[in-house]
């Protein structure tokens, strides 16, 4: 379901989290995830190679700004759920696999429960304003936002090195965390060499189980219960700085 990344909903900008939102939205959302949530991933990475060989688009960008996107799920259906839209700076296009990228796209986090509480899918950090770095993404025809190839699917550069959203428990973690961006860099244009396009690993697609649409909000539950009265309680799973 999450295909990409799987992430799962959305979370507003400094301006708007916090603050009421549309009728049939929640009082308030949270600032910052205080869950965090494992969904049915498309994508297991174990090298930077299958990453990239598998991703069909890959950009450098910058994080302009996050603001609440689409809602999914009902009443019916257990809840409402409501994801992150991340406006990102194309810096540059690295992979497109004949997808066009405009100069500025909107990759899609997530999220918000129907009340307001926020999460993160498992080790991808809501991205911040003025982020940096490599996006591995997917594009569902259905919807105008991007996604991330997996949950793996995204290495900032902070400080010049490189920051993993893969799981540090995982194979792929200690390939990509901690680089310097000029040997990340050099690696990923090394991969994307048409010359070595015979050497990259693509995974096989998966087959969506009786239509479903992939990235929709994940089913499990969380690692944590939802804090009481938790926006801005400090119970974070992770510390969010600024990139620099």
């Amino acid at each position: 379901m999450i295909g990409a990344v799987a992430a799962g909903i959305a979370t507003s900008s400094a301006s708007a989290e916090g603050a009421s939102s549309a009728a049939g939205s929640s009082a308030h959302r949270d600032a910052h995830p205080e869950r965090v949530v494992h969904g049915r991933e498309d994508f297991s990475f174990s090298t930077v190679n299958a990453l990239v060989g598998t991703s069909p688009v890959l950009v450098r960008g910058t994080v302009l700004s996050a603001e609440p996107g689409r809602k999914v799920g009902s009443a019916e259906d257990g809840g409402i759920d409501q994801a992150r839209n991340v406006k990102l700076r194309v810096d540059a296009v690295m992979k497109n696999s004949g997808y066009e990228v405009p100069s500025t796209i909107t990759v899609e986090e997530w999220g918000w429960d129907g009340a307001g509480n926020a999460y993160q899918m498992e080790h991808l950090t809501w991205s911040q304003v003025g982020d940096t770095g490599y996006f591995f993404l997917d594009k569902d025809v259905m919807l105008t936002t991007w996604r991330y190839v997996s949950s793996q699917g995204r290495v900032l550069v902070k400080d010049g090195l490189t920051k993993s959203s893969a799981d540090p428990e995982g194979p792929l973690f200690p390939l990509i965390e901690g680089r310097t961006n000029t040997d990340f860099y050099a690696e990923l244009k090394r991969l994307l060499d048409p010359a070595n396009a015979g050497q990259l690993t693509v995974l096989p697609q998966p087959v969506p189980a009786n239509g479903d649409q992939q990235n929709e909000v994940p089913d499990d539950g969380a690692t944590e219960p939802v804090p009481d009265d938790s926006t801005n309680d400090g119970s974070e799973p992770t510390p969010y700085p600024s990139s620099t």
